[in-house]
């Protein structure tokens, strides 16, 4: 009789395991790329961890992939989405690349231009080294911006690339570069070793492209429902972003391995208070923006059309 009963145990598992399996079947496969490991990227992370994508009934692999390898994963078919920003697809539209922005992450320039001491006047900065991971890139495009408020242009100072943004806010830290744009949380650092803010983008609240979700024409016509997916499970996960703290803390310490609860309140507010709106609406005015900072360096995204570069309707459906 017990081997009845639990024969009779087996099957049932067998058969939830099965119908489990069958669920996870008709999900559709999507691979997400993103371009930077910052909290311009926790909505995608929420989406995939608190399970607001498989909710949609989607299938998304979530991967980092820098934005000189995502742009090309993206146009090649390799990833469908990229999280990125609007510099780097700027560069790509002008190249020939059909792209469009469905959703935008964060809406303003995140960065801060920050000096080590003896650097705090456009003077002093002439010929010095100012970090940047490349020259293309959300960070390069704050970069120029920050250097055009100082009344300086890219050839008044020795841009540096160094790779990643985490290599640029370590050269600061070292003493490798005179100056670099950042953000939270590397910025809690900064301060507590007396550097200088010497131009606040953040706070001027410019608009940029700074992050969005960046998908093939073709694609968002072919596959529009599963892009509406997307779109309406990172809708969700920001309003999470927005309303729950602990939670968003807790996604720092796995994504970002931030450990201080003092960086992460630091870095929660600053994104919180400063960055994040609620309605991810894209707009021209962002992608503009990226696009006039990348003509000094880049004259072929002169034939932008930044308008042309946005589609808000995925967002408008999903805020209804």
């Amino acid at each position: 009789m017990k081997t009845k009963r639990l024969g009779g145990a087996c099957a049932a598992v067998l058969i939830a395991l099965a119908m489990s399996e069958a669920a996870s079947a008709g999900d559709t496969a999507l691979t997400l790329s993103y371009s930077e490991e910052t909290a311009d990227m926790m909505p995608l992370w929420i989406a995939s961890d608190a399970g607001y994508f498989k909710e949609h009934g989607l299938d998304v692999t979530v991967r980092y992939l820098p934005a000189q390898e995502g742009i090309p994963a993206l146009i090649t078919g390799q990833v469908q989405i990229a999280a990125i920003g609007g510099a780097d697809a700027v560069s790509a539209v002008a190249q020939g690349a059909q792209l469009k922005f469905v959703l935008t992450l964060t809406p303003v320039y995140t960065f801060q231009f920050w000096v080590r001491p003896h650097y705090e006047t456009a003077d002093a900065l002439k010929g010095q080294r100012v970090g940047v991971a490349s020259t293309t890139g959300s960070l390069y495009a704050a970069t120029v911006l920050a250097l055009h408020e100082l009344g300086l242009s890219i050839s008044d100072v020795a841009i540096t690339p160094l790779g990643s943004v985490s290599n640029v806010n370590s050269s600061l830290l070292a003493g490798s570069i005179a100056a670099a744009a950042s953000h939270a949380p590397a910025t809690y650092q900064f301060e507590r070793n007396g550097f200088v803010d010497l131009v606040d983008l953040a706070k001027k609240q410019v608009p940029s492209m700074n992050a969005g979700l960046l998908v093939p024409v073709a694609f968002a016509a072919s596959h529009r429902a599963e892009v509406q997916d997307v779109v309406d499970a990172v809708v969700e996960a920001l309003r999470r972003e927005l309303a729950d703290r602990a939670y968003v803390e807790s996604e720092m310490r796995t994504r970002m391995k931030i450990t201080d609860p003092k960086v992460a309140d630091f870095t929660y507010d600053f994104y919180v208070q400063e960055v994040i709106r609620p309605n991810p609406l894209p707009e021209a005015a962002q992608v503009e923006s990226n696009r006039k900072a990348m003509m000094e360096h880049n004259p072929k995204v002169a034939t932008v059309d930044a308008a042309a570069m946005v589609d808000q309707s995925f967002v408008k459906q999903a805020m209804k």
